[in-house]
């Protein structure tokens, strides 16, 4: 078998085997002992529940990562007659089978072992933005995201492509930014964290919550970060152990407190204009078509009323 009808079959049997991102990480909080608790519970173990979801989510990644792996080799040796020669003469010597395999198919196990590695940075990022949201679905907040409104609405809204949701959203942001939190999310920093304050520049934006799990970010950095108006958010115990001098690195309960008090002064106000809140059905019955568990619709359900209603106060 070729190379490249290699690397296709086995790009086919990840999309049919692997479970997207979102959908696993939403999979395991219905499994989780905690998904029936409160917003009190979700706000104070919040740190707990982002590393026991990351924790479940690999360990159901590499069961799924086997499979294909085992999938894959069995089709390479079953499409292979002249292989299955070799093998049927060697069945007593398994040491002669297995370095025949390897031998035959090493640049095609490559490929695989490229796949894999790449499949884990690209879920990881996704997985982690996936907890977030719902760390903050589950403490009230109402947020707009590329993946649900789409980039074009974000654009329009001059927000960049390093923004991954806007509190409470992209109606409220071009209506009073100041009173709104852009937040992007990266596992770790390296030299990244340049791009979010390019990004800044290019979009005008004043200032950006970045949620991260690293560990090992300098001092250097995060001074660079603050004077760009860059806030960091950790986990609460790396807050604690490793950042708490910095008053510019938030802890993940605080973010989660800040975030929801942006989140509900929008929805006190009473000095918006009809024309913000049809903006903000838009984005919100957007939302809604593509909505699958019953906390985000509860949440979304109740702002479209609360803006129906507004609406119809005009």
């Amino acid at each position: 078998m070729s190379i490249e009808a290699f690397k296709k079959y086995v790009q086919k049997k990840r999309t049919s085997i692997m479970t997207k991102p979102k959908k696993l990480v939403e999979e395991v909080f219905e499994q989780a002992p905690f998904f029936h608790e409160d917003q009190a519970y979700f706000l104070e173990h919040c740190t707990e529940i982002l590393y026991y979801v990351r924790n479940a989510c690999w360990k159901k990644y590499m069961e799924a990562e086997r499979e294909l792996t085992s999938n894959t080799s069995e089709y390479l040796i079953s499409s292979d007659s002249e292989f299955m020669n070799t093998l049927n003469m060697h069945s007593g010597d398994p040491k002669k089978i297995i370095t025949d395999f390897l031998e035959n198919y090493s640049e095609h196990l490559f490929e695989l072992s490229k796949s894999h590695t790449n499949s884990r940075r690209s879920r990881a990022g996704k997985e982690f933005e996936a907890i977030i949201e719902i760390l903050l679905l589950r403490n009230g907040v109402v947020f707009d995201n590329q993946g649900v409104i789409g980039s074009k609405l974000f654009k329009s809204d001059r927000l960049g492509k390093l923004v991954d949701c806007v509190v409470p959203g992209v109606a409220e942001y071009g209506e009073e930014r100041r009173r709104c939190a852009l937040v992007s999310m990266k596992t770790s920093l390296r030299e990244r964290w340049q791009e979010v304050i390019e990004e800044m520049t290019r979009t005008g934006a004043h200032e950006m919550f970045l949620v991260t799990l690293d560990a090992g970010i300098t001092s250097n950095t995060i001074e660079t970060l603050a004077s760009h108006n860059i806030t960091l958010v950790v986990p609460d115990d790396n807050k604690a152990d490793i950042y708490n001098e910095y008053n510019n690195v938030y802890g993940l309960t605080k973010f989660l407190i800040e975030m929801t008090d942006i989140s509900n002064s929008w929805k006190q106000r009473d000095d918006l204009s009809t024309v913000f809140y049809e903006k903000r059905l838009l984005a919100i019955e957007t939302r809604l078509q593509s909505v699958n568990n019953d906390y985000e619709r509860k949440i979304f359900e109740k702002y479209k009323v609360h803006c129906e209603q507004q609406i119809n106060k005009g």
